[in-house]
């Protein structure tokens, strides 16, 4: 319903800073286009895009695309889904945000801002892409809202009490898990790196590593199971 996923949008100070450090994770660079006003770039590898924002009021939002925006805008007012922002105009770029039950920030948009990397990497630095997870404080809420947006969800041990939404590259854990947005990646070798710092206590003695970032996401890298 609200449309294919485009990309996990984070605003940074620094875009050209920005920009290295996902380079250096094995990303690959994407076309941006000219739509935003601001400094953007972005980066992908397979399932899953990061855009870099200069301007924005969210440090961290899912964004996905659609055509006839509006008429969404119409679709979710019926199922009493309150939107947060609405830009609708034949001389503007049309868009409409809203919050899932997490508070993370969701953003639907009439065209694509990148063309995807004609090779994509299948393997990043922190291993093969999973899932974006968002956190959330009641899983059964989550549940409620991604099925009135027409998304089939499923429950999931793996690697935690979580659910996956089908048809898109996002998950959902328990906020007491871990309170900001993850990115999940299978390690590299199959086998994490030696764990320092902070470790997840709800992955018992699994191997892992997290890795902060300063744009306002994690990146998990999980061991075997």
């Amino acid at each position: 319903m609200l449309g294919r996923f485009l990309e996990l949008s984070l605003v940074v100070p620094d875009t050209g800073t920005a920009w290295q450090r996902w380079l250096e994770l094995g990303f690959a660079a994407a076309e941006a286009g000219d739509i935003w006003q601001h400094a953007y770039g972005a980066l992908a590898c397979e399932g899953m895009a990061i855009g870099l924002h200069a301007v924005g009021d969210d440090p961290v939002c899912v964004s996905f695309v659609r055509p006839e925006v509006a008429t969404l805008e119409r679709a979710l007012a019926d199922r009493l889904i309150g939107l947060e922002r609405t830009v609708l105009g034949p001389d503007v770029f049309n868009l409409l945000e809203l919050r899932e039950p997490g508070g993370a920030l969701l953003r639907i948009q009439e065209a694509r801002t990148f063309s995807p990397p004609a090779d994509l990497p299948t393997r990043t630095e922190a291993g093969v892409f999973r899932a974006l997870s968002l956190p959330c404080p009641d899983l059964a809420e989550a549940r409620g809202f991604w099925e009135r947006l027409d998304y089939e969800v499923r429950g999931s041990e793996e690697p935690w009490p979580a659910l996956q939404i089908e048809g898109l590259p996002l998950a959902c854990h328990a906020a007491a898990t871990w309170p900001q947005p993850l990115l999940l990646f299978d390690a590299s070798n199959g086998v994490a790196r030696t764990a320092t710092g902070t470790q997840l206590p709800a992955l018992g003695g699994r191997a892992h590593r997290l890795l902060r970032t300063p744009d306002g996401v994690a990146l998990l890298e999980l061991g075997p199971a």
